[in-house]
């Protein structure tokens, strides 16, 4: 039996995941960081063999060139199949037979599949998740709940820059309607996405005018310990939105929540700005809090032209991977160290390397499922031609006589990767369950946050009297 043909088998034996007892118990066994198989290639190594490949060096040939989104690992060295034979041999999940071929026992076998149904299963969910409606429904939600907040707060507090932050919220509403109805329902993408766009920089240029108001007649502000934790929500919350349009819009190819992504990015913009002006606010520097609006505002006001600049041009030439996201560093990190650790490892030329991305990329699909390409499907070889040219323009990569060479700065970047790719590794191996650091800083917040949350009315009459 292949792999592809566990997937073809995948609904007859999908009942064995409503439970998953036996295939999470060998998973948090034999993958003892995270339990999960695409955070680990160990997992890559023996569904190779559990395709046929048994011997070490076809091990070694397939294995370098896999692509996975999901992880830190720049590329797979010789020396790390070789860490995997071993890991592998010593758990019993491989055995050598008179052939003196390397074949899969029966728990290998086991983990193989086990872990092949739940990449199947979680990717399924995932890309559930990850859908446009998913979108449509948890932003709608959020920003009623946060416009509701803002405006209750701003009239207690008399912040014209959280009521503004707050009806902004509201009118946000009307981006999700025209996302949903003309980008989705009528198929009128760019359309609807210079109309979001263009409602954006209205929202830019009523910052800016009371914003001036502001500064000609300034009031005092008093802030509370409600108004910083709605704050500091209002930036999660947003930067969560941020992440789930751009990255939606990436893997759909959605331009409307691409640009919808942006109006997230100037929503968590403005909250910084608001606790900012709070802080200053408390010892009765009351301007900050309209000039910081102003500037966020003309920084909005700029990119939305460039954003229009972008959605006017032709239709033959326009690029949809022009309009610049934040989920973008997703796979813009990934394929810098994926083409930065191929050239460096070998002579290749532009033709070759692509051709190496899209064979790593496919095999990671097939095993991986989602997770090879965070699901987006037009991840490709057209995808890494415009990274890679973009690598060469940036002086990471020369193109000497069609073969490939990293600069100095290549070489330093190739470098930091392996160094934050060894860290990741290092931290991923238990030894013994052990407190992290990580784990005082959350003890502390959740600490912090209840003390707040207890001595909010003094603080409150401190902030009235300062």
């Amino acid at each position: 039996m292949t792999i592809a043909e566990l997937k073809a088998g995948y609904f007859e034996k999908r009942g064995a995941y409503s439970h998953r007892s036996e295939g999470f118990q060998l998973m948090k066994k034999y993958y003892p960081a995270k339990y999960e198989p695409h955070s680990n290639f160990l997992y890559a190594f023996l569904c190779l063999i559990y395709d046929g490949f048994n011997t070490l060096d076809l091990l070694k040939e397939k294995m370098k060139i896999l692509f996975i989104s999901a992880t830190k690992q720049v590329v797979i060295g010789k020396e790390d199949v070789e860490e995997f034979y071993q890991i592998a041999k010593r758990r019993d999940l491989i055995k050598i037979n008179a052939d003196n071929k390397i074949i899969l026992s029966e728990a290998g076998k086991k983990l193989v599949e086990f872990s092949y149904y739940h990449n199947l299963y979680t990717s399924h969910w995932m890309r559930i998740f990850f859908s446009q409606q998913t979108v449509m429904l948890s932003t709608t939600i959020f920003l009623i709940l946060l416009s509701i907040l803002k405006v209750i707060t701003g009239i207690q507090i008399d912040s014209q820059a959280m009521l503004t932050e707050g009806f902004e919220n509201l009118t946000d509403l009307i981006k999700i309607g025209i996302v949903g109805v003309i980008g989705i329902k009528f198929r009128k993408d760019k359309i609807a996405s210079i109309i979001i766009v263009c409602l954006m920089m209205f929202t830019g240029i009523t910052l800016i005018w009371s914003g001036i108001e502001d500064l000609l007649k300034l009031e005092p502000i008093i802030p509370t310990v409600q108004a910083f934790f709605i704050g500091f929500l209002s930036i999660g919350l947003n930067t969560a939105l941020l992440f789930l349009k751009s990255l939606v819009g990436r893997i759909s190819g959605n331009l409307s929540l691409l640009s919808d992504s942006k109006d997230s990015q100037l929503n968590v913009r403005l909250s910084i700005g608001v606790l900012v002006g709070f802080m200053f606010a408390i010892f009765r520097i009351y301007f900050v809090d309209a000039l910081i609006g102003i500037i966020i505002a003309v920084f909005v006001f700029k990119e939305g032209i460039e954003i229009i600049r972008e959605l006017l041009l032709k239709e033959e030439e326009f690029d949809i991977t022009e309009i610049k996201v934040f989920a973008d560093n997703i796979y813009n990190n990934r394929l810098t160290a994926y083409i930065l650790g191929n050239i460096r490892r070998e002579s290749l030329s532009e033709a070759q390397l692509l051709k190496i991305f899209e064979e790593g990329l496919t095999m990671g699909r097939l095993y991986y499922e989602g997770f090879a390409d965070f699901f987006y499907d037009g991840l490709g070889a057209d995808v890494a031609k415009k990274h890679l040219d973009k690598l060469i323009e940036g002086k990471y990569i020369e193109n000497i006589e069609n073969e490939l060479y990293l600069t100095r700065k290549g070489l330093k970047s190739f470098y930091n990767a392996k160094s934050k790719e060894f860290t990741e590794r290092s931290n991923n191996i238990r030894i013994t369950p052990q407190f992290k650091l990580k784990h005082l800083y959350v003890i502390i917040a959740l600490i912090l946050l209840i003390l707040l949350v207890i001595f909010a009315p003094q603080i409150n009459i401190w902030f009235t009297n300062t």
